[in-house]
């Protein structure tokens, strides 16, 4: 049996998916929950399950606090400047930056509070692409949150670590987030992730494909009903 719902307008059938509303007698419509008897269940019929992928629009490697979480340069490297960068590599390299350092990414996050507006969330994930660990074993990617629209000039987060995944050099995994991520994103509370492995400890040394690295850039993936 198809699911989905349809209300007859006097001329024909129109599709409502998660559009149907009720009236609460004080003012307010509020988006109507429909169910179906299939013969052995009730089946919610009044929402369609959906899975939306965006890609970043802009990645930025960033030095540590020992440096003010200054934005990394061209001039510094011309190919790693928007990398997602996190952890300490020191005593190896970056003799110039000695503390954990980190990337941000950011997504559309107009269209992301469009599409989400009235859903509820199944499940978030984020697909990172990993150049390279401190070791060749392989490191941990750490997941944070901003809230900044737009690119950075300096690093910032609004919340730590919220999820962390093994990986090796140059694989791309996707990571799956708490689903209050896309909560957050949908409310306008969030605008995008980060990466910051907040230790010196060089098994978080790592760093990811920035956003202008064809299908090695990061995605945000999210899947929801409405």
């Amino acid at each position: 049996m198809g699911r989905g719902l349809k209300l007859y307008n006097g001329h024909g059938w129109e599709d409502k998916h998660a559009n149907a509303r009720i009236y609460d007698g004080n003012g307010g419509w509020h988006m109507a929950k429909t169910r179906l008897w299939d013969g052995h269940n009730w089946i919610l019929v009044s929402e369609e399950r959906h899975e939306k992928v965006w890609n970043a629009t802009w990645t930025q490697a960033y030095w540590s606090s020992k440096h003010g979480f200054q934005a990394k340069t061209r001039s510094w490297d011309w190919r790693k400047y928007n990398y997602l960068y996190q952890g300490n590599y020191s005593p190896f390299t970056d003799h110039w930056d000695w503390g954990d350092q980190g990337g941000m990414m950011g997504f559309d996050d107009g269209n992301i509070r469009w599409e989400l507006s009235g859903a509820r969330i199944e499940a978030v994930y984020v697909y990172l692409y990993a150049y390279h660990w401190a070791w060749y074993a392989g490191g941990t990617a750490r997941i944070g949150t901003h809230n900044a629209s737009g690119w950075q000039s300096r690093f910032q987060e609004a919340n730590g670590v919220v999820a962390e995944r093994n990986m090796r050099r140059n694989e791309g995994a996707w990571i799956q987030l708490p689903n209050w991520v896309g909560d957050n994103l949908r409310d306008n509370k969030l605008k995008g992730l980060t990466t910051h492995a907040h230790t010196n400890n060089n098994h978080y040394y790592g760093y990811f494909a920035g956003a202008n690295a064809g299908w090695q850039a990061p995605k945000l993936k999210i899947v929801y009903w409405k």
